[in-house]
């Protein structure tokens, strides 16, 4: 076990009598400036639960008539409420400076989706965002608590405060989700047995400061009633900022120096930093803050607890809020409703007292003429066939005159006017709720368009969109302090935790990996030396400053439709549907709300490096390693039957080209034959020519002189005839042979570029 700090020390030697002092002052100024407006938040609490008829004679009905209650404001109320709950504010940290990076971030971003998700934080926002429309503000808080009973580890846990009358914060928080509060008190149960446990050596000693709007009688035989009282302490002292070998600042404060180095003044501290590798580089006057947690019963301090970060872990959702004359007034969308409700209320009696009238009076008769008929005492319930009457006659100046028979008289109508006044309270109550145009509102038969009908919804929901806007900065406040918290209750080395995608999908990630071990996976080569990763901390969470922006809108499972139809409509264009298809093919199925849809993407998932990568990342190191072997025998494998494939094309293609080569010399040969067959066939016909000739010469030459010099000139002439007729046969064939070779030679060529 470390040595107490001097820090330490002098927080354990604040004394009870103080501490109690303090929070039973603070509690009060709390009580005496918020008493109007706990006031009126309980009324308002109990109206919209349907207390809506007050016990004054002169502005509610008489005692002994009926109350009814149409309660249209919890029905618009929860409305609102319903809204809010479908769009999901989440918060996410950047990376700002001190170190801090954006994978770090993602990692804290995870670490915050994980909290959320294990404390089911959409209870405890709901609850708050509630309170703030009925009362005009809610509370949430967040605790740390260790895994479970066999663990030194902790979490977070986001809680919901569902009484609000609970929680007496610092008045002077101007900020609608309070994180500027200097103090905070909240009354809690505890069974008596679980305090018994931790606090053996204490009193049974209830907190009994109560405020208004709080339950007086808390003390019964299963709990007790205790007190959490958080204040932050600031404390002057001396800031330095810390430059290392790179130029890189770090701002720390004396005290946390003196805590690291184990010195006692500051030349050693300087000494310490030196060997570091570290310098001063300025240094100012400042203020350290600490925030103090006190556990009090009646009369004792059970337990304290100095608290990590700079805020107090309560969180305001505020809901309209006006400074009148140096006090904070308070209010919801409740109070505004109440003096409409009950107008609506007033009428629907008055109508029904109207209506009422109607079967106590239905026949009017003489005195006398239903004598001996009892049935007409149920003639207005029952149907009889003939009703009988008893004639009745009376002495008038002229003479002795017969009444007429009982006659029935028409049911209570409810006049125009009064019709009118009770729709006009009822359009009222809708105007003053910001629902003025409710798209039930149109006349029967008249057709509306969607989009009329979605900015009618727009409108409506601008007209509350601050309680919204109220719930995500408290929120976002939240976040602040988890990402302090997180840098504390998260610092284990090697400690491995469960983070969160934005799409929920869970990987497993180690924390302050210390340097030097790198997991090594069976089967693969071990990694190469790496400077940066044997001189720092993988994962380190306790360095870094970051700071929160909100993600507002639609819930995910909302964006996740929108984006799945998005998707749809990409996929119809070509192009970008063959890019979708080859790089992300489980994205297409996991974006289909199905769970059919989710096997089938978890089983493309693997297809593609990207997401076989990150099937991986959620696997334990035994599986990783057998993943990664048969990964490798695969793309093994897959080199070979490349390679057999290659030289099956090689050898097929140079059959081919062969072959390509012997049809061609088959081509040419039989080509050359056919042309010398058609040159001695033209060489035969000539032939016979020239021997025609030569007879018809030699019989002109029998005739007549000269006949022997007309034979030499024919017989020249026909001899240069036949070597020209050799020459250009010759010429003729070699011609066709190198025109069928340039046919060919295209050709050849095209096969070979195909293959």
């Amino acid at each position: 076990m470390t040595d107490r700090t001097e820090e330490d020390r002098e927080f354990a030697a604040i004394k009870e009598a103080d501490i109690f002092a303090e929070a039973r002052d603070r509690l009060q100024i709390c009580i005496d400036a918020e008493a109007d407006n706990r006031m009126r938040g309980k009324e308002a609490i109990l109206f919209r639960e349907g207390d809506q008829w007050d016990s004054n004679p002169g502005t509610t009905v008489s005692q002994d008539e009926t109350e009814l209650t149409i309660n249209l404001t919890d029905a618009m109320m929860q409305r609102v409420e319903n809204n809010i709950r479908q769009q999901r504010p989440r918060g996410k940290c950047h990376p700002v400076g001190d170190g801090a990076d954006i994978e770090i971030a993602e990692i804290i971003n995870g670490i915050g989706r994980h909290v959320e998700v294990r404390s089911e934080a959409s209870v405890a926002y709901d609850t708050a965002s509630a309170s703030s429309l009925d009362a005009g503000w809610g509370y949430f808080r967040l605790v740390a608590e260790y895994i479970s009973p066999r663990s030194f580890q902790k979490d977070l846990r986001i809680l919901p405060i569902t009484n609000i009358f609970t929680v007496y914060m610092d008045p002077a928080a101007v900020m609608p989700h309070g994180g500027d509060q200097m103090w905070c008190l909240i009354s809690v149960k505890m069974d008596r047995k679980e305090y018994r446990r931790r606090y053996p050596n204490a009193q049974i000693e209830q907190w009994n400061d109560v405020g208004a709007g709080e339950r007086t009688n808390w003390d019964d035989k299963e709990q007790i009633r205790l007190a959490e009282y958080f204040r932050i302490r600031e404390k002057a002292e001396k800031l330095y900022r810390i430059l290392d070998s790179n130029g890189q600042e770090i701002m720390e404060y004396e005290s946390d120096l003196r805590r690291q180095s184990g010195a006692k003044s500051m030349e050693q501290i300087n000494h310490w930093l030196t060997l570091q590798g570290f310098r001063v580089a300025d240094t100012r006057d400042s203020v350290k803050q600490q925030v103090e947690w006190f556990r009090l019963n009646g009369t004792k301090v059970v337990e304290r607890q100095e608290i990590p970060g700079t805020y107090i872990p309560v969180f305001r959702v505020q809901g309209k809020a006006k400074d009148i004359d140096g006090k904070v007034r308070r209010r919801g969308m409740v109070e505004g409703l109440m003096d409409a409700q009950r107008m609506v209320n007033y009428g629907e009696v008055a109508k029904i007292k109207r209506l009422g009238l109607a079967p106590k009076a239905p026949w009017v008769a003489a005195e006398g003429q239903l004598d001996g008929h009892p049935e007409w005492e149920e003639a207005n319930q029952r149907s009889y066939a003939v009703l009988t009457y008893k004639p009745v006659t009376i002495d008038t100046a002229q003479g002795p005159m017969m009444l007429p028979a009982p006659m029935r008289q028409p049911p209570a109508q409810i006049e125009q006017g009064f019709a009118e006044f009770v729709q006009g309270m009822r359009s009222n109550l809708m105007s003053i709720a910001g629902m003025p145009n409710e798209p039930g509102q149109d006349r029967q038969g008249e057709v509306i368009s969607g989009k009329a009908i979605a900015r009618r919804q727009f409108l409506s929901d601008q007209s509350h969109f601050q309680y919204y806007d109220n719930l995500t900065l408290a929120i976002a406040q939240l976040w602040r302090v988890m990402v302090e918290w997180i840098k504390v209750y998260f610092s284990e080395p090697g400690r491995v935790q469960r983070i969160l995608g934005e799409d929920g999908h869970p990987r497993m990630v180690t924390l302050n990996q210390q340097p030097g071990q790198q997991p090594q996976m069976p089967g693969q080569p071990p990694p190469q030396p790496d400077d940066d990763a044997m001189t720092k901390v993988k994962n380190d969470l306790s360095v870094g400053r970051y700071d929160i922006v909100m993600d507002t809108g639609p819930g995910y499972e909302t964006k996740r439709e929108e984006g799945a139809e998005s998707l749809m409509t990409l996929l119809q264009v070509q192009p970008l549907a063959e890019i979708i298809t080859q790089t992300g093919p489980d994205l297409v199925f996991r974006s289909i709300d199905h769970p059919y849809m989710q096997e089938l993407a978890d089983r493309l998932m693997a297809a593609t490096p990207e997401g076989l990568e990150k099937i991986m990342e959620g696997l334990s190191s035994h599986a990783r390693s057998v993943v990664q072997y048969l990964s490798n025998e695969v793309q093994q494998l897959q080199q070979k039957l490349q390679a057999l494939e290659t030289q099956q094309k090689e050898g097929l293609l140079k059959e081919h080209m062969q072959s390509l080569v012997k049809m061609h010399d088959i081509d040419v040969s039989s080509r050359v034959k056919i042309a010398d067959t058609q040159s001695r066939e033209r060489t035969a016909l000539s032939v016979e020519e020239i021997r025609a000739a030569g007879k018809i010469i030699d019989a002109r030459a029998a005739r007549g002189e000269g006949s022997a010099q007309a034979e030499r000139e024919m017989l020249n002439s026909a001899q240069q005839a036949e070597l020209d007729r050799q020459h250009t046969s010759a010429e003729s064939a070699a011609d066709r042979v190198m025109q069928s070779a340039n046919r060919d030679a295209p050709s050849q060529n095209g096969i070979s570029n195909e293959h």
